[in-house]
C-alpha cells in the first residue's frame, strides 16, 4: 500500500492520475471528448500511459509478452471491438494516428535520433551487411513455412504465397494491399478476398513477432553475449557518437533535435514522391518508402559529419522523451485501429498458427546465420532483419522494439519494414505469378 502511495505516473500521484484517466474515459464512452488532436491527444497520453504501466506490472505478461506496449495496443483494441468508446472518439483517434500524422512523428523522431548517436563508420560498415541479411530472412521464412505448410497438408505453396508472403511483406498499406492486386492480376480472383484474409494473418504474425521481441530481450539477459544491448554490430556500443554522450543538450537543443527531424522528412517525402528514378520513372510494381529515403538522408549528415554537436544532441534528446514518453500514447492509436475478431480467424485451423509462427521462426534463423558473418549482435539481428520484416510494418516496428526494450534500433527497423517491404513485394510478383 505505501509504495501505491509512493507511485507516480507522468509526474501525477497515482489517485490524481486515475482520476484524470476516468475523465477521459467517460469523455470518449459518451463522445464528449473533443474530436480534433486535443482529443485524441489528451486520450492517448492519459488512458494509453495508465495502460502501459499496468501492462507493464502484470507478472508474466511483462517479462513475456510485451509488457505495457502490446497491453495498451489490445486493450485498445477491444475499445474498437466491444465499442467501448463512441465512434467519434475512435475517429479522433484513428485520424491523429494517420492523417495527423501522429506515428509518422514518432518513428521520424527516433530515426533521425537514433542514427545520429551512432559513429560515423560503424554505421556504414553495419549499413553494408544489413541488406543481405535481411535476404537471408526472407529465405529462411519462405523456406520453414514451406516445410510446415507440406508437412500440415496445407501444402508448400499455399503457406508460401497465403501465408508467409503477407506476413513479411511490410504490413498494410505497402504491403498487403499492393499484394492483394498482384494476387487478382495473377489468379483473376477478387482482390478484397485475398486483403481481408491476409490481413487477419498478419494480425497474428505481428502478435508472433511481438512476443518473439520479447523472447529476446530475456535472452539477452540471460546470455549478455548474445546481445549489444541495443547496438546492432560488435563493437558499436564503444563507438557511439561522442557528440550526443558528452554534449548535454539544453531545452533550445530539443527544438533543433525536433525541427532537423521533420524538415529532413519533408525533404524525404519530396524526394519519395517527386524525384526519385525508382518510384517515379521507373515501372517495377513497388515503390520506396519515404522513410526509407529518411534514414538514407540522416545517415549521410552523420556521415558527412557536418551538423553541430548540440544538434545531434538534441535529436538524441527528443528521441529519449519520445520512447519514454510517447510510446504508450502511440500504442493506443494503433491498437484503436484493430479489431480482435481480425485475430480469432486466424485460429480456426491450428495449422495456420503453425505456418505464420514457422515464417517467423524462419525469418529470425534466416537472420542469425548471415548477422554472424557480419558481425551482428544475435539478439539485435533477429530483432530487426528478422522480426520487422515480419511484424506489421512501422507500428509494429514500435511494438517489437518495445517489447524488446531497444527503440534505439527504429532505423534499422525502418529498413526492414520499407526497403525489406518493397523486396517482397519483388518475391510476391513472382510467387504469384509463376504458382498460382
Amino acid at each position: 500500500m505505501k509504495t501505491l502511495k509512493e507511485t507516480k505516473i507522468l509526474g501525477f500521484p497515482l489517485w490524481m492520475f486515475l482520476i484524470l484517466a476516468a475523465l477521459m474515459m467517460v469523455m470518449a464512452a459518451n463522445d464528449w471528448m473533443l474530436t480534433n488532436m486535443v482529443g485524441a491527444l489528451a486520450f492517448a497520453m492519459v488512458v494509453g500511459t495508465l495502460l502501459g504501466w499496468v501492462g507493464d506490472h502484470i507478472p508474466v505478461w511483462k517479462t513475456w509478452f510485451g509488457g505495457g506496449m502490446l497491453f495498451a495496443c489490445l486493450v485498445a483494441g477491444a475499445f474498437n471491438t466491444f465499442n467501448l468508446i463512441g465512434e467519434g472518439s475512435k475517429e479522433a483517434l484513428n485520424t491523429f494516428n494517420g492523417t495527423t500524422g501522429f506515428l509518422d512523428l514518432y518513428i521520424l523522431i527516433l530515426i533521425t535520433g537514433s542514427v545520429l548517436s551512432v559513429d560515423r563508420k560503424m554505421l556504414l560498415k553495419s549499413f553494408v551487411g544489413y541488406i543481405p541479411t535481411i535476404l537471408a530472412g526472407i529465405v529462411g521464412a519462405l523456406a520453414l513455412a514451406g516445410v510446415v505448410g507440406a508437412v500440415t497438408g496445407v501444402g508448400a505453396i499455399e503457406a508460401i504465397t497465403g501465408y508467409a508472403i503477407p506476413v513479411m511483406g511490410g504490413g498494410n498499406g505497402a504491403g498487403i494491399q499492393p499484394m492483394s492486386k498482384m494476387w487478382a492480376a495473377a489468379t483473376g480472383g477478387d482482390a478484397s478476398t485475398w486483403y481481408a484474409s491476409a490481413f487477419a494473418i498478419i494480425s497474428i504474425g505481428n502478435l508472433v513477432a511481438v512476443i518473439m521481441s520479447a523472447l529476446l530481450n530475456k535472452l539477452g539477459n540471460a546470455h549478455p553475449s548474445l546481445t549489444g544491448n541495443g547496438q546492432l554490430m560488435k563493437g558499436m556500443e564503444n563507438a557511439k557518437a561522442s557528440t550526443a554522450e558528452e554534449y548535454k543538450p539544453t531545452v533550445a537543443d530539443y527544438a533543433t533535435g525536433l525541427a532537423l527531424g521533420v524538415v529532413c522528412y519533408n525533404v524525404a517525402n519530396l524526394y519519395s514522391k517527386h524525384i526519385s528514378i525508382i518510384n517515379n520513372h521507373l515501372d517495377l510494381g513497388f515503390s520506396i518508402h519515404t522513410f526509407a529515403f529518411m534514414v538514407i538522408l540522416i545517415a549521410i549528415l552523420n556521415i558527412s559529419n557536418i551538423l553541430p554537436e548540440n544538434v545531434k544532441a538534441g535529436a538524441k534528446g527528443m528521441q529519449q522523451f519520445f520512447v519514454k514518453y510517447m510510446s504508450f500514447p502511440l500504442m493506443i492509436t494503433v491498437g484503436i485501429g484493430t479489431n480482435l475478431s481480425d485475430y480469432a480467424k486466424v485460429f480456426t485451423n491450428p495449422a495456420y498458427i503453425l505456418i505464420i509462427a514457422a515464417t517467423v521462426i524462419g525469418a529470425m534463423i534466416g537472420t542469425f546465420l548471415m548477422g554472424k558473418l557480419f558481425g551482428f549482435y544475435p539478439v539485435e539481428g533477429m530483432l530487426t532483419a528478422g522480426l520487422c520484416m515480419a511484424n506489421g510494418g512501422g507500428s509494429g516496428d514500435v511494438q517489437c522494439l518495445g517489447a524488446a526494450h531497444r527503440m534505439e534500433l527504429m532505423s534499422y527497423a525502418q529498413i526492414s519494414s520499407r526497403i525489406g517491404g518493397a523486396i517482397m513485394l519483388v518475391v510476391a510478383s513472382f510467387f504469384f505469378g509463376k504458382f498460382l
